[in-house]
């Protein structure tokens, strides 16, 4: 596996993390808008709220996670033009 598809393949993660975080935001920023709170639908919501909250997380772990396969490999790159110097 070369340099390049490491960096692309960080960047890739990095983007669907982004992606799915923005989506649990907008998740979590409608939840309750539209339902009243007797409605039976209330636990329904709060189970989905309780997802999002834990993709949210979960997305922000991963997307730390590429970001560090991005530097590993900025770092790599660095150290091989410097060998090579």
């Amino acid at each position: 596996m070369d340099i390049g598809s490491v960096v692309n393949q960080g960047l890739i993660g990095m983007q669907k993390s982004q992606y799915s975080m923005a989506q649990s935001a907008q998740q979590i920023a409608e939840a309750g808008t539209t339902q009243r709170a007797d409605s039976p639908q209330v636990t329904t919501q709060s189970q989905d709220l309780a997802e999002s909250l834990v993709n949210l997380k979960v997305q922000s772990q991963v997307f730390d996670s590429s970001a560090r396969v991005v530097k590993a490999a900025d770092e790599a790159v660095g150290t091989l033009l410097d060998v090579r110097a």
